[in-house]
Parts: C-alpha cells; structure tokens; sequence
C-alpha cells in the first residue's frame, strides 16, 4: 500500500483527469496524504503555453524533493514526454487519455491484494469525496485548430461520452454529497451523445432531473456553440445555473482571423445579445489573449469596446507567447513585452470595474448561495451565476444551499446575510 499525492496545472479537465487518478489509486487499495508525507505523486501537466509547460515541470521537480516516484501524466507529457524523463530517474511520463492513465497508474503501482482487478472500473465508480462541486468530463479533443493552440495535438479529435456514462456518473456524485455538476471537456459545446443523438442542453436538462442535483453549470464553451438547445436549457430549467463563461479571445475582426478563430466580433455580439433576450439575468465572463502578433492598438481598443458591449462581468487575461508546433508560431512573437504588460494591465482594471458594477448590482437583492467552505471564522459559497458571496461563521454547512440578502460588497464577491427561512437544502 502507498502513500499518495495528486496535484494538476491548467483547466478544468486537468483537475477531472487528476481526480480520476485519484480515484484509481484510492480504487487500488492506495492511501492518499500530503504532499510531505507522500511516497508517491501524480502530477497532471499542462501545455497550453510555453509557461505552463514550465511550470508543469517546476511542479515535477518539487515533488522530487518528498516523493520516491513521481508519475507525469496529462497534456505536456502527451506533447512531450522526454523533457521530464529527462528530468530525473525517478520521473515515470504517462502518455495516453485519462483513462489510459488511469489504468497504467494500476499497472504501474500495483492493486492490494483485497481490491479488484479493474482499477479504472472502480474509479469511475468511486467519485471523490469532500468537494461540493463535482466535474464531470463529458467530452474530450478538439476540431477547432485554432492557430495559437496545440491542445488538438495532445487531445485529438473532438469525441462524446454517452449520455449514460455521464449519468451514472453524476448519480454517484450526487451520492458522495456533490450537488453541484459542473460538466466539462475541451470542446464542451461539441458535445453530442454518441447514442441518441443528445446535444448538450439536452444533457443538462438530463443530469438537472437526477435527483438530489441542486445546480449544473458548464466550465466554458464557445460562442459558436451557445446553441438554441443550450439556450433553452439555460431558459427553461431552474437547475441549469445561469452563468456561460464564452471566450472572445479579441474582440478585433482581423486578429480573429490571424488567429483561427470560426466567428467575427459582430457575431459574438450577437449571440450573446441573443442570450441575453432569451435569459436576462445569465452572466457572462470570458477570456482574451493579449498581444497576439497581429494585435495593435486600434484592435485593443476594439476588444475592449467589445466587452463593453458584450455586457461581461469579468475578463481572464492571457499575455500570447508563441507556442512552437502552431501555425501562429510561424508570426513570431512581434508586440513587445512592455506593450504586453501595458495592456494587460488596462484589461485587468477594466475587467475589476465591470465586476464590481455586476456585484453591486446584487446589493439588497435576494440569492441563493451553495456553501462550499466553512470556516470558524465565516462561510462561502457561489451563488447560481457564479458570485462569490461570504457569510457569518455557521450560517450554513458545507453542501447547503441557503437563503441570504447581499448587503455590502467583498474585494472579490459580496457580504451576505442570512435570510429567516435559511438553511434549504
């Protein structure tokens, strides 16, 4: 039996893929600890920019520094495996899909003697436990080809879980205490049941009739994705948590171009402004890369005009750099890094005021939080479009959703108070 740690650098499906590690070693007879403690680390890399990369392989030496065996799994080691072998003989790369990882992991590390053969089966039936939030992979891989990005490379083509895969898997979630689904994938939007047919608004309507599933929220999808089933699950299911989180990127028609990107910044508008009519109160956060090649001031500008217009509360700003194997490497890397910062800095302090006008637009006004940490000192949770909201220690328990009144606002979310037919579960 050994002791384990699992840790991950990146998305969403980063910490799914690791947490299906975890649960194989868990499923294997295997104990997990602290890092400090642990004889064996699992460490799930990223590779969306060279940085990642990076840090995917700082991340690797510092579990040298405790662990016996360090396995590297997940897009950088998809990508490259050699640069952490390299790194020490210690460092076992793990090339293949989660579940290829999954089941090398067992392999590798050994079953005790009192669990079954069929680790992977086993993790998939052994949701982890202690997190109010469950995600769950429902898609993986990616046709979109954008020219910046290599995860299609390390991914491959876009495929679906079935629709039954998935909701069995939220069932046990459910059952290890996770009311919260949040589904995900590379290309989430891409989603459609290999079965019969189902789109992913569909799904979510699905997985919002389990019972004992509070909320279903996505972790990001494209604009070109938001479809008309999409937008009527969001419209017409109460559990379908209204918050999309819809990259722009840019918001210059040019630099859309230069990058690959399958819409026009009037198209984006428009879907969102459709979104909007159909589902009033949804939220809408994205991201935007800064300082692609082809990038100059006057598109800055336009991009920051476009998250004016677009109605988004808050911005995830990516500097570019060139990530080699793309077809933008061949632009080189031509803004220069001061420009870089510079506009950064603009887009960070205009994405902190469009937050703020979107959390004081809540003052007064009832929500429903799902308490996710509970402290002596105070409680926190997310309300359904994704708003942080604190509470008076006790006011709710770890996996409650309770009835408060937002009173004042927080650095990052909103003060609450309770509200007298709090708690509801």
């Amino acid at each position: 039996m050994a002791g384990f740690a699992v840790k991950f650098l990146g998305c969403k499906v980063s910490q799914a893929d690791a947490m299906l590690a975890r649960s194989a070693l868990i499923a294997a007879g295997h104990v997990e600890t602290s890092e400090a403690d642990a004889d064996l680390h699992v460490v799930n890399t990223c590779c969306i920019t060279r940085e990642a990369e990076a840090k995917s392989r700082q991340s690797v030496r510092r579990s040298l520094r405790d662990a016996q065996t360090v396995y590297v799994s997940g897009c950088a080691s998809n990508l490259d495996a050699r640069q952490f072998a390299e790194i020490d003989p210690r460092v076992r790369p793990l090339v293949g899909t989660a579940d290829d990882v999954a089941t090398m992991l067992g392999d590798a590390v050994g079953a005790c003697a009192d669990t079954e053969h069929d680790v992977l089966a086993r993790a998939r039936g052994e949701p982890e436990g202690g997190r109010t939030r469950g995600f769950v992979k429902v898609q993986d891989g990616c046709d979109c080809h954008c020219a910046y990005c290599i995860i299609p490379a390390v991914r491959g083509s876009a495929r679906s879980r079935p629709a039954s895969a998935v909701l069995d898997e939220v069932r046990r979630r459910v059952a290890a205490g996770q009311p919260e689904i949040v589904m995900t994938g590379i290309s989430v939007g891409d989603y459609r049941d290999p079965e019969d047919g189902l789109e992913l608004g569909q799904l979510m309507v699905e997985v919002a009739r389990v019972p004992g599933v509070e909320r279903v929220r996505l972790s990001s999808v494209e604009v070109i994705h938001v479809k008309d089933s999409l937008v009527e699950a969001l419209a017409g299911e109460p559990k379908v948590c209204p918050h999309l989180h819809i990259p722009l990127q840019s918001g210059d028609d040019a630099v859309l171009e230069a990058m690959g990107r399958h819409y026009g910044a009037g198209e984006y508008l428009a879907q969102v402004a459709a979104l909007r009519a159909a589902v009033p109160h949804v939220n809408v956060t994205t991201d935007v890369i800064v300082g692609f090649p082809t990038e100059d001031d006057r598109a800055f500008e336009r991009t920051l005009d476009v998250v004016d217009a677009a109605g988004i509360s808050r911005v995830h700003s990516f500097s570019y750099s060139p990530r080699p194997g793309t077809a933008a490497a061949r632009l080189g890397d031509r803004v220069p890094p001061e420009v870089k910062k510079r506009r950064s800095q603009r887009l960070r302090g205009h994405s902190e005021v469009r937050s703020r006008h979107h959390r004081a637009a809540k003052l007064g006004r009832p929500e429903r939080v799902l308490i996710d940490k509970a402290a002596e000192t105070q409680c926190s949770g997310y309300t359904a479009d994704y708003t942080r909201c604190y509470l008076p220690a006790g006011a709710g328990a770890r996996g409650e959703v309770v009835e408060v009144t937002c009173a004042e606002l927080h650095a990052d979310g909103v003060r609450c108070v309770a509200r007298p037919s709090y708690p509801v579960s």
